[in-house]
């Protein structure tokens, strides 16, 4: 144990002093707060505003209103120059466009036209197309004695609010929320085992390359080596995530005061909001409540569930990884010989998309004991709560997964790690794990 110790040091030690594990530590969470600053001020000062000449023969559109200002600074201004006139002076106005309304037929409402030398953006064509489209509605409906305004004015603030109950009259978890929190760990969980799996094989293969191996085999044992080198680049992990955590809070701190100066406050939005108060208001019903549903989920669960899947998924694919890279002699078979370690992982991902529609189907069931997809498909399933005899049957089929990972690597590891100048098939490496 004291060596394995040892090496977990060392390996944890190498990593952290280099210069790269820092760059990346740090240019990550400054990556992403990059492109979300860069996002924020394109969509903020992408365009120009809008003034569109509006030109309205039809005496019956618009009759008591105006045209509403669109978001993006598109401004409709009623103009009372003819047609032709304005045509060639629009420009001298200050206008980017005319809008051309005829005299309409509500029951085929075509002739609109939008004139000008520019091309109308999909933006400013929607936002007309829109207002013509709900003036046309509302006066369909005037025509049948239904006024849309009063209209609006009952049903705006109508939702209707489900509540899940269990049939002891418990509250359920709230799924949008659960969804959320189960995909965030099955993708954290994924990104683990692909990124730090394939650090322990590459870390494997320069110590094969440089003969440096061999020294250390000269003190210690290789299931030391292989144990060491795993543990301590698992720990690398843990500390870059609580760097990754402590910067994205840090990041998230100072980026709101920034978001509100770029975009101004949700607050000052109005009519011309794309979303109308009916949908605002359903809106802010779902995320108030999710707010108040997240004392719902199981916390402690979740979070004792996701060290042990954590730990025991990583150690389960890295000790694939390190056994298979031990018998690597060249570059251009690491593709070839990891591949089949990188399947079930794939696999996992397209089995959490199906798992979501519903947690508690048998895919999910059968998916989530299997230990080469449990890591990845029970942290989702924990999210919407799983009896405990399921956590508890599939917690110990994948500690003996684990266990069984481990046992073969080190057996593929003893001999592959000192073995040289030979090319290695699947049929070899099955012949090592019955080896004496």
């Amino acid at each position: 144990m004291r060596s394995i110790l040892l090496i977990t040091l060392r390996e944890y030690l190498t990593r952290v002093n280099k210069r790269s594990f820092w760059l990346a530590t740090f240019l990550v969470p400054l990556g992403f707060l990059a492109l979300m600053l860069v996002q924020v001020i394109i969509l903020a000062f992408s365009g120009e505003s809008v003034r569109v000449a509006v030109v309205n023969e039809d005496k019956a559109l618009f009759s008591d209103r105006t045209m509403r200002d669109g978001a993006n600074d598109v401004f409709f201004v009623q103009s009372n120059v003819p047609l032709q006139q304005l045509k060639t002076s629009y420009k001298t106005l200050d206008f980017d466009g005319i809008l051309y309304i005829p005299s309409l037929n509500l029951s085929n409402p075509n002739g609109v036209r939008y004139i000008s030398d520019e091309v109308l953006s999909m933006t400013v064509r929607q936002q007309i197309k829109l207002q013509i489209e709900d003036e046309i509605k509302r006066l369909r409906l005037l025509a049948i004695g239904i006024n849309q305004d009063s209209l609006n004015q009952k049903i705006e603030q109508l939702s209707v609010n489900i509540i899940e109950e269990d049939p002891q009259g418990g509250t359920n978890k709230n799924a949008a929320l659960a969804t959320g929190v189960g995909f965030g760990m099955g993708f954290l969980m994924y990104m683990v085992i692909f990124i730090y799996g394939a650090m322990v094989m590459r870390g494997v293969m320069e110590e094969k390359s440089n003969r440096i191996v061999e020294v250390m085999l000269s003190a210690v044992r290789p299931f030391q080596l292989m144990m060491g080198k795993i543990l301590g680049i698992g720990c690398v992990a843990i500390t870059q995530f609580l760097l990754w955590a402590a910067l994205l809070i840090s990041i998230n701190l100072l980026i709101t005061p920034i978001l509100a100066l770029v975009v101004g406050d949700v607050s000052t939005l109005n009519s011309t909001s794309t979303y109308n108060n009916a949908e605002a208001e359903a809106m802010k019903n779902v995320i108030e409540e999710a707010m108040n549903n997240v004392v719902a989920l199981p916390i402690e669960t979740l979070l004792i569930g996701f060290f042990f899947y954590f730990v025991c998924g990583y150690i389960f694919y890295a000790a694939l990884y390190a056994g298979l890279a031990s018998a690597i002699n060249d570059e251009t078979d690491a593709q070839s010989l990891t591949f089949p370690v990188s399947v079930p992982i794939i696999i996992a991902i397209f089995i959490l998309s199906a798992v979501a529609e519903n947690p508690s189907s048998s895919l999910a069931f059968w998916s989530s004991m299997i230990p080469f997809f449990s890591p990845i498909i029970m942290p989702f399933r924990i999210a919407f709560g799983v009896p405990l005899w399921e956590l508890g049957l599939s917690m110990l089929l994948t500690a003996i997964g684990t266990f069984a990972s481990v046992w073969l690597a080190a057996r593929i590891y003893r001999i592959g790690i000192l073995l040289y100048g030979k090319k290695v098939n699947f049929k070899e490496i099955g012949k090592w794990m019955w080896q004496q």
